[in-house]
């Protein structure tokens, strides 16, 4: 079973599986990872200093990708 990785951290930046990524540009990384393994977990890191706006916001992205199994992962500091 494949498993995603999100990263968010408190400046915005993303990560997918450790690769910087681009917010814009979240939603097709996340489609083509998905294409390699349909129905992949994705576990979604985020810093406890971000909005929750920008959390929800990334939340949108990756379902609009078609990921559904998503897991909040909280974590006080994050190094990709």
């Amino acid at each position: 079973k494949m498993i995603l990785t999100v990263t968010v951290k408190s400046d915005g930046s993303l990560y997918v599986d450790k690769e910087p990524v681009l917010y814009e540009n979240l939603t097709e990384k996340l489609k083509a990872k998905a294409m390699e393994n349909p129905d992949p977990d994705v576990l979604l890191f985020a810093e406890n200093t971000l909005p929750y706006q920008n959390l929800f916001s990334v939340l949108d992205r990756i379902r609009m990708a078609g990921l559904q199994k998503i897991s909040l992962q909280a974590k006080a500091e994050i190094r990709p």
